[in-house]
């Protein structure tokens, strides 16, 4: 079976786990994403086959950790009620950043070319395999809908 596949920003995850993200001091509210994302996420998570394969690039848990992973209680949380899950669904892959991303990373401009480079990233991963973006973030929705990357569509 083919399945639909999907690469989901930091922004998407945390919106989606936001129940997990609410204990975090920083943690001031997650931009709702629609029921049509979360059901897509809902797939892709869950322990059995699925028709969604969501695409998580690294960097989305570099700036994770980097961000948000501020005490030992914190980590332990986002570890077991986040990594795991998504480490042990056989719909979710953790994409390493590799020469395909890097070179499409040169590509990524327009309202793009001052943000931030984890973003930046993740959009390259999207534009690699051809495959719609799961975001709130408004400029990546922007740079989508502007043409500029060939990513096929937004979910948010």
């Amino acid at each position: 079976m083919d399945k639909k596949r999907y690469v989901i920003d930091t922004n998407g995850l945390i919106s989606f786990f936001s129940r997990v993200f609410e204990d975090a001091p920083e943690f001031d509210g997650a931009p709702a994403i629609s029921q049509r994302t979360r059901s897509a996420i809902e797939l892709a998570v869950s322990p059995y086959e699925g028709g969604v394969l969501l695409s998580v690039p690294s960097t989305v848990f570099i700036e994770i950790y980097e961000k948000w992973l501020r005490s030992g209680e914190f980590f332990r949380k986002f570890f077991y009620e986040v990594f795991i899950q998504l480490k042990q669904s056989p719909n979710v892959e953790i994409r390493a950043i590799d020469q395909e991303v890097l070179e499409n990373l040169l590509t990524v401009g327009g309202c793009l070319a001052k943000h931030d480079l984890h973003d930046k990233i993740v959009v390259a991963s999207a534009i690699t395999l051809e495959c719609p973006i799961i975001t709130v973030d408004h400029k990546i929705i922007e740079f989508v809908g502007n043409g500029e990357g060939k990513i096929p569509e937004v979910l948010n």
